[in-house]
């Protein structure tokens, strides 16, 4: 009996840290994915670097439709999207902390780049064809490392310990997207980064929400 009560504490205590120990160890979101092939692969690709936090989407031989949430307790700046077709649409509330997204994608790529004002996270909650996408299909930095679930909080180092039940993920060092205090300033894009106001990518759409 004390033997399988001890057992008990045990498993406990590795259950209810697990959560915070992933995210205090999260891999980088630094670079590009490498898995990142445009008509080739399937999924979310989600990385930052100093033009921003980018979310491609991209889809290889069957059409796929990219839907989902992004929000936010600060405001979301410098906010640009890339659609592909007429059904694509995406929006930002009134007060700028949540972005609405859907993306029909059939081998090109379609995506958001974005800064962020003040705010103490960033969640996604990402979907495909109407049903959560399986984490396997998310990409996050230029290993391309998976998270547990399809729904990613991301929250800049310091700020403490956050467990809701999300997929937490520490963004560790300093990072030109996420302003804080600082004073927002225009960012510019190559066309490899896009789809920033200078990509220039033939006709795709791009707004500034």
């Amino acid at each position: 009996m004390k033997r399988g009560m001890i057992l008990f504490l045990v498993l406990f205590v590795l259950l209810s840290t697990t959560g915070y120990a992933f995210a205090a160890n999260s891999p980088s979101l630094d670079g590009r994915p490498t898995d990142f092939m445009p008509g080739k692969s399937t999924g979310y690709f989600v990385w930052q670097d100093n033009n921003g936090l980018h979310i491609r989407t991209t889809a290889s031989g069957t059409k796929h439709v990219f839907s989902g949430t992004i929000y936010t307790d600060g405001s979301f700046e410098n906010t640009f999207g890339k659609t592909e077709s007429a059904d694509d649409h995406f929006s930002i509330s009134e007060d700028r902390n949540k972005i609405n997204f859907q993306f029909t994608n059939n081998g090109g790529v379609t995506g958001i780049d974005l800064h962020l004002k003040k705010g103490t996270y960033v969640t996604f909650n990402l979907s495909v064809d109407e049903n959560e996408i399986n984490p396997s299909q998310i990409f996050l930095g230029e290993s391309g490392w998976h998270p547990m679930k399809n729904k990613i909080t991301l929250r800049h180092d310091g700020d403490g310990k956050y467990d809701n039940g999300d997929c937490t993920v520490i963004i560790v060092g300093e990072i030109s997207w996420w302003y804080q205090e600082q004073e927002i300033r225009n960012w510019t894009y190559t066309q490899e980064l896009g789809p920033g106001p200078m990509s220039g990518q033939g006709s795709s759409m791009y707004s500034n929400l």
